[in-house]
Formats: C-alpha cells, structure tokens, sequence
C-alpha cells in the first residue's frame, strides 16, 4: 500500500488542477530522464558533525524525489541525507545509484512514513533532523533560517515552514488544531507573500513535510508514534507531544519549500479516510489539551494561528520603523522589540509608507510582529471588521495618525479597545519654532492654540505616552487622563578611544523635508565653522553622516567637511570623533541624536532647546548655546579641553544610564500597559473563546 506524505492540511483539502500537476510530474520525469542518460552524479558531502540529518522517505515518484534532493545540495550548511526507500518499484532505485554521499535503506516491502522516519532517524548524526517529504522541493536558504531559527529560541521542540502549492497558491503557513481535533492549514489558497503569513509566531503544529526538530528531543520523545501507521497525524500528535512537554512549535516564513502534496498517497479519497481514522485516535489520546482549543469555526482562525499568553496589541504608525529614519522611529522600534520582549503579540499597521521589501521589514524590529503591509489608511475599516474582537489594546504613533483615526472611527472611547497615545513629540511645538525660524511667527495665543489642539486629540485615550517631562505637563494640563513618560531606550556602548586619540567634530541625523537636521548642517557650517576656525587657528575635521542628505548638505563637502551618505555601521564615526554637535534650532520630543551620542561617550554641544528636551543642565552632562559666537566657543572649549571633555562624558553616560536603560524603558512601558488594563471602566476585553463577538463602532466619515 501507498504511504502518503505528511504534509495534508486535515480539512478543507483543495488540490492543485490536475492539468498542471500533471505537467509539473511530466518535467520532472523528463528532467530526471535526461540525468539518468548521462554520467552525472548528485553528489552530498560526507560531514563527520553535520548540524542537521534530512529524512526523507521515499515510495515511488523518483522524478520528485530528483527535485528534492536537487534543490538540498544546494544548502550551505553542514548535513548529510538518510533515505529509507519503502520498496519503490519506479526509477527510485536508479536514482539512488547515482547519488553520492547519501545513507540510503531499501525495505522490502512498504513500512508507512512513521515507520520510515524512525528508521532513518536511529542512522542519524546531526544536531537536528529535518523531516521532509520527497515531494516537496525546499527553497535557498531555507534549512538555514530554520537553524537559525532553533538556535535563537528557547525551549523549542520543531520549527516548521511555508509550504507553496505548484500553482502558487499557499498550502499552509503554521496549522490549527481544533478542539475536537480536526485541522486546517493556516492560509490555505491565498497568496504566499501576505502580511498575514510573513511574522514568525508559536503554533499548534508544522506540516511533517518541512519540519526540523533537536534530535536528542526526537528521541527522547521516542519518535513517530507507530499507532498513526501507514500515514497521517503523526506530525500532529508529534507536535503536541511537545508542546504537552514544555517544548514550543514555531512556523518560520523564511522557510519556503513548493509541495507537491499526494504525491505518493494513492487517491484524494483513500487519504481522507485515512485521516478521519487517525483523527479519532489522536483525539482519545490528547482530549485533555484539547480541551483549550478553539472549537472549529472560521471566525476564530485568527485567534487560532498563534499560540500566544500575552496581549493582542495592535499598533498603528506612518510606516515601518527604522531608525536611520529618524522623527523617532528609532524609539517606535524600541516600543515594538519591548511589546515583543513582555510576551504581547503585535500587529503593526502602517498608514502611510504602505510598501516595503519584505527583506529589510524586520531589519529593527521582531520577526514575530504581523506587519499589515499594502493595507493602509483606505482599507482600515476592512481590516477592523475582519479582526473585530480580536486586539485588547491599540497604540496609535504620532498626531496626524491619531486625527485620521479619529475621522474614520471617532473619539477613542469608542473604539471598543483599551487605547494607548504614543507621542512621539508634542508636533506643534516644531512647526512653531519652523516658522520662527523662516520669519512667520506666532503669537502667544496662536502657540497656546495650536498645542492644546495637538492635546486635544488624545484627551479620551486611556494612557498617554510622552517623551519628557516637558511635554508630559503639556498634556496634563490639557486634560489627558493618564500621562507616564516613556523615553527612548539606548544601551551605554562607550567607544574607548582617549581625548587625544579623536579629532573629528561629529554630526548624525536623518535628512528629510520636514527634517531640522539639513538647516542644523548648513547653520553650523556657515555661521558657527569659520568662528570656530578662528578660535582653534586651523579648521577642525568634520564630519557629517546621515540618511539621504540634500544637494546642498552634500555641496558643503570640502576639506573642511567631510559629507557621508547612508551609513550602515557608525562606530567607527563615534570612535574617531571627539565633539558631537547638535545645533539644532526647531525640534520636539527628544533628540534621540544627542542620547545615542552620549550613550558612545562622545560629549555633546546643542542648542538650549534641545538641553530643555532632555532636562539635561548646561556645564553638566552637555554645553548649550544658540547664537553662532556662544556655539563656537562652547565647541572649542569642549575640543581644547581633556578635563572638561571628561567631566562631561561621564556625566552624561551616568544620565544615559539612568533615564534611557532598557530596564527603565520597559518598566515604564509596562506601568502604561498595566494602567490601561485596571481602567475598564468603559472598556470589555475580548472573550477569547468568541473573539469575534464584538463589533467596533465604525463612523461614516
């Protein structure tokens, strides 16, 4: 009898068209033709230590198998091949022989997948297995993710992948196991590279079809449970022992492989009662975990896809943070590694920068947060509808997020939803201080106006976050209910270069339209560089780096300038530099410029309004001044002076210490978290067992 391959979703079981699998199967024969028909070899390396074992089992099919084991010699790391092959009666064993470097087993007669997996597994050596099916053709980079994967996380029991149907659509991203215990592949017939199937996440099992697993675990788990012989729930049954253990399943979208699936199981209809069967029995076996399940109903499916003990949170932003952006993405990504770091699970949507490769999403945040690319402001009230129930708080970034929110779903009471407001920096106070600069002005009354608007906003949040004590009276005073002052988070990484080791005056920042970084440049460099000139005798180094500089930033390179473009690794520019300079001359929130230049013990000179932003005193933990004379000078005296350049530089990195741990990030984030959770006065959580029972109150604007 046929064993089929484990990797079927349990329900809704939809196949490739015939059409296309069966000329998918046609090429690859005729590929596997054309090899057998010369003198090539598929040749393995033989590693003494290999860091996975692939089990594979074969009946039949050689021309998939020929895909799968073509697509593994490609794999940089360290592995070797175990095949068992359950008396195949095709070209199979014509294969075989021209593969080098493979331990390979023949039976007699057909032992059934579980069967065979164990058998390969006693022959293995690796650090991990790898159990994959022969039909299924693993993608570059793949087992190297999964290892990466297993290496990173602890107590992790599998890790398992993506798995693509031939015609493109997703077989399953992570699966579901139901409380009476039927399953369903999570994504089944959408489109692979959604937002919804590209985060890491805990789920309740892998398809056997692409898992990997420790494999002193696998054993001592005793393997495969033979009851499930010839074929379908072992990988289920095998999953859940672990997580009966204390082990964790993790689904890793990085992990791709395109599955052929049934390839070996004979028909549609044999597999199915094969499955109905093994259900029965692994129900018996695991009724007492099953009992925290969902029941089997589509509108719990997103609650379903993740096995997670902690808060639903979802965050809306302009876009995905970075920090080389600057306007405080830098410290947005910080909100995102903290959320992740106390067990919450996070969606972030952004609502501006809808597009992003895929690639450099997850440079400076966690691969475990759903990010809702190509959604957007103008498909909200969709997304809302879908995951209604689903979020127990939101936090929403930045102002101008806030009133576009505000006109779609109305006051944030509302919303059905504990809410959080992240004020990035009190927005306001920099258009002031804009139009200063460029001559427009604004009374008092226009200032006072337009901040307590800004307040306004975020009046019925139930927590408001800001960025300095500063701005948290601003909100006070407008009324907010709740305000707990969240900083940015920076590490000390103190750079050990000695005062005469360094001789650059240091400048970073992202450069923007709406930026003050390009006019802080183009200040200094005309007014404050040549006074600073006269006062040393000779032009000190400059040195400017950042984001995307505009034509006339980058106009000021020189020999007394030195302009650098999108830097990838600063250390050697803190290293190198004696002085940081930060003349900027509008601004809000906090310059995170300054306490990342503090934080490599790089002494700064700013302008007072950036010495009030942080609370920092002037002679203390920086030197301050705003007229072009005061700035030069305060810069000489810090570059002249080894005794007062050390004074500085220690008390600043005592103040980084203090205000801008991550220990105190993350405590003050969650003192926010917990305010919002004993403030249920006008609020009702989502009832996990019915996730989708309430409805937000949607506005007609």
């Amino acid at each position: 009898m046929a064993a089929p391959d484990a990797g079927a979703s349990y329900i809704n079981v939809s196949r490739a068209p015939h059409a296309l699998k069966d000329a998918i199967a046609r090429a690859a024969t005729t590929e596997l033709l054309a090899f057998l028909a010369t003198e090539a070899r598929l040749a393995f390396t033989r590693n003494e230590n290999p860091t996975v074992s692939v089990l594979l089992v074969l009946f039949n099919r050689a021309e998939l198998t020929f895909r799968c084991l073509r697509a593994l010699s490609s794999c940089s790391l360290p592995l070797e091949v175990v095949i068992v092959d359950n008396a195949s009666t095709d070209l199979t064993p014509a294969l075989l022989a021209r593969v080098d470097g493979v331990t390979a087993i023949r039976n007699r007669s057909n032992a059934g997948f579980g069967a065979g997996i164990n058998a390969v597994a006693a022959h293995a050596r690796g650090t991990y297995l790898l159990l994959l099916n022969n039909d299924a053709e693993i993608l570059p980079g793949s087992l190297e993710a999964m290892v990466q994967c297993a290496e990173s996380q602890r107590d992790l029991g599998a890790v398992g992948g993506k798995l693509i149907l031939p015609d493109g659509r997703l077989q399953e991203a992570g699966a579901i196991v139901w409380k009476d215990g039927s399953c369903l592949g999570y994504g089944r017939d959408a489109a692979p590279a959604a937002a919804e199937y590209a985060f890491e996440r805990d789920v309740d099992f892998c398809s056997g079809a692409l898992l990997l697993t420790p494999r002193t675990l696998f054993n001592a788990v005793e393997g495969l449970d033979r009851a499930y012989d010839p074929a379908y729930y072992e990988d289920v049954d095998y999953c859940v022992k672990l997580w009966e253990r204390g082990y964790r399943v993790m689904y890793q979208p990085r992990a791709v492989a395109i599955h052929f699936e049934f390839a070996s199981s004979g028909s549609l209809q044999r597999a199915g009662g094969l499955q109905t069967e093994r259900r029965r029995l692994f129900a018996a076996k695991h009724a007492t975990w099953l009992q925290r399940q969902q029941p089997p109903d589509p509108a719990h499916i997103v609650a379903a896809r993740h096995r997670t003990t902690g808060r639903r949170i979802l965050v809306f932003d302009d876009r995905v943070p970075h920090g080389s952006t600057g306007f405080g993405f830098g410290r947005a990504a910080e909100l995102l590694r903290h959320l992740t770091a106390l067990g919450h699970f996070v969606t972030l949507y952004p609502l501006s920068f809808l597009s992003e490769a895929w690639a450099s999403v997850y440079r400076d945040i966690p691969r475990g947060v759903e990010v809702m690319l190509d959604w957007g402001a103008e498909r909200l009230r969709e997304f809302l509808e879908a995951r209604a129930g689903y979020y127990h708080t939101v936090i929403v970034s930045r102002s101008h997020n806030m009133e576009r929110l505000r006109a779609r779903l109305g006051p944030p009471d509302r919303w059905g939803m504990e809410v959080i407001y992240d004020a990035e920096a009190v927005t306001a106070i920099r258009d002031i201080e804009r139009r200063r600069l460029t001559g427009l002005g604004a009374s008092a009354a226009d200032v006072d106006r337009a901040i307590r608007s800004e307040v306004e906003l975020v009046r019925d949040a139930d927590v408001v976050l800001a960025v300095s004590e500063m701005e948290q009276a601003a909100f006070v005073q407008g009324g907010a209910r709740h305000v707990i002052i969240l900083r940015h988070a920076c590490e000390v990484r103190l750079t050990a270069g000695a005062f005469g080791d360094r001789h650059d005056i240091l400048f970073i920042g992202a450069f923007d339209p709406l930026s003050p970084n390009a006019d802080s440049v183009l200040w200094f460099a005309r007014e404050v560089l040549p006074r600073l000139t006269n006062s040393l005798h000779s032009p000190p180094p400059v040195v400017v780096a950042g984001q995307n500089p505009p034509d006339e930033v980058v106009a000021l390179a020189g020999p007394a300038i030195r302009v650098i473009a999108n830097v990838q690794d600063l250390l050697p520019l803190y290293e190198n530099a004696r002085l940081f300079i930060a003349p900027t001359r509008f601004a809000a929130g906090i310059p995170l410029k300054v306490v990342e230049a503090a934080a490599h013990g790089v002494p700064v000179v700013c302008t007072s309004l950036l010495s009030r932003q942080l609370g920092w005193t002037p002679d203390v933990e920086l030197l301050a001044a705003d007229t072009p004379d005061a700035f030069a000078d305060a810069c000489a005296r810090l570059y002249r002076d080894p005794q007062l350049w050390t004074l500085v530089r220690q008390h600043a990195l005592r103040r980084v210490a203090a205000d801008y741990s991550p220990t105190a990030f993350q405590t003050a984030l969650r003192a926010a978290l917990e305010a919002t959770e004993s403030d249920t006065r006008h609020r009702s959580r989502p009832d996990e067992d019915h996730p989708q029972t309430r409805q937000p109150r949607l506005s007609n604007a």
